[in-house]
């Protein structure tokens, strides 16, 4: 399946999921929501390949810990590259361990946001990630 040109935020703070749709929506990109790590698992393995994951920290069901070694352990997701939002200091080599492209700290300020994902996604054209 081809890459996407969407991008997935995960959060179960729906002002937050909200407030991330719009920001991005904004700016030219589609975005596809989920709770918590365990609905971002369940779009993924249902076909959803989005160029990149925005992924909270800390969530029920599944955290980001759970959900970077279920998908690291899936070849057809392990390569879709993913940030981490975090609002909560947290130990730099547990944050380290979850081998992902960057990290952000709540509140994100909208313009750092932006700036973070256009290295992944093309607005209305094709994602520069190959398939």
């Amino acid at each position: 399946m081809p890459w996407s040109n969407n991008i997935l935020v995960v959060d179960d703070d729906l002002d937050l999921l909200r407030a991330y749709k719009d920001a991005l929506e904004v700016d030219g990109h589609s975005v596809v929501l989920a709770r918590d790590g365990y609905d971002a698992l369940n779009l993924l393995r249902q076909g959803l390949r989005p160029a990149l994951i925005l992924l909270d920290l800390r969530m029920p069901r599944l955290d980001a810990w759970a959900f970077r070694e279920r998908q690291r352990a899936d070849p057809a997701l392990a390569s879709i590259p993913v940030i981490v939002l975090y609002a909560q200091a947290v130990d730099c080599q547990a944050m380290r361990a979850l081998g992902v492209e960057g990290f952000l700290q709540k509140p994100v300020d909208l313009d750092v946001l932006l700036r973070a994902v256009a290295p992944y996604v093309a607005r209305g054209g094709l994602s520069p990630h190959p398939s």
